[in-house]
């Protein structure tokens, strides 16, 4: 057994995102690499801006950000197999002068106040208490800072079949994840923002998932075709070994299904369910 493989029993005890982590899957948000480059122009990331990603996981998307803004980044989250990768891979990818990665919790982040010019959340907000989560993100920020957030949306209105189908997924997400998991609809997103006390929100409905045309930079970023082989063949391989983890992947391909369809055919809720890009202001003068 090679020096950082676990057994099957300490995989099957790690919490859903240090498995993904210990994996290395590289993101989580279904607007893919575009969705991260069009986030980060909206938040004016450039050469002399600091950003917090809160939820950086393997650190595929801040990795990515720093190598396209050429900004400083530091990345928090709260799986340590995931923060283990991520240095992995900055290293990898000889970025460790100017993107930093740590264990840290979103609703105590460990940075003095008014620190980051920008703070990001990627598929992480709607794994969180807003209120909680908003006000700390507002803490760390500089006065004039921007939010910047790419979540997943709801409909306001859609059949009540669609609603308990979409209810289910997000049931059994929470249960896979152990955190309380609520696809919120634009309006809401823009309220927490707003409530929060950030000024000039923006909330840009997208309902494009991936684009095919996407993946020869997906597959780049990974770290070629090679790559990505490796990962499927670990965990196709995992899900053979071990009952627990073939029924976490059942459980999570169900939802998926739900939520963003099959690879072609759009399922009748996804039709309801896309990603928002949302970006605020802090205050200047507070």
């Amino acid at each position: 057994m090679a020096e950082n493989d676990l057994s099957i029993e300490e995989i099957e005890n790690l919490s859903y995102y240090d498995f993904m982590g210990y994996l290395e899957v590289p993101f989580f948000q279904i607007g893919g690499l575009t969705s991260t480059e069009r986030l980060g122009e909206l938040c004016q990331i450039d050469e002399v801006k600091k950003v917090l990603v809160v939820g950086c996981g393997t650190g595929f998307n801040a990795c990515y950000l720093a190598k396209k803004f050429g900004c400083w980044l530091v990345g928090v989250d709260v799986a340590e197999e995931a923060i283990k990768k991520a240095k992995e891979r900055a290293e990898r990818e000889n970025i460790q002068d100017r993107v930093e990665f740590r264990v840290g919790d979103a609703y105590d982040l460990p940075f003095e106040a008014a620190t980051f010019d920008v703070v990001i959340t990627q598929f992480v907000s709607q794994f969180l208490e807003m209120k909680r989560a908003f006000k700390e993100f507002t803490r760390v920020l500089k006065k004039g800072g921007c939010i910047g957030i790419n979540e997943m949306f709801k409909d306001k209105d859609m059949p009540p079949k669609v609603a308990e189908e979409l209810l289910e997924a997000e049931q059994i997400i929470g249960d896979i994840t152990q955190l309380p998991f609520t696809i919120h609809t634009s309006e809401e997103w823009k309220e927490w923002l707003e409530n929060t006390g950030f000024k000039g929100v923006e909330i840009h409905e997208n309902r494009e998932l991936m684009s095919l045309k996407e993946f020869p930079l997906l597959i780049k970023e990974i770290g070629g075709s090679g790559k990505l082989f490796k990962l499927m063949v670990r965990i196709m391989k995992y899900a053979l070994l071990s009952k627990v983890i073939r029924n976490r992947f059942k459980k999570l391909s169900k939802a998926k299904r739900v939520l963003v369809g099959a690879p072609i055919i759009k399922s009748a809720t996804s039709q309801h369910v896309g990603y928002i890009l949302g970006v605020g202001k802090k205050e200047s003068h507070k």
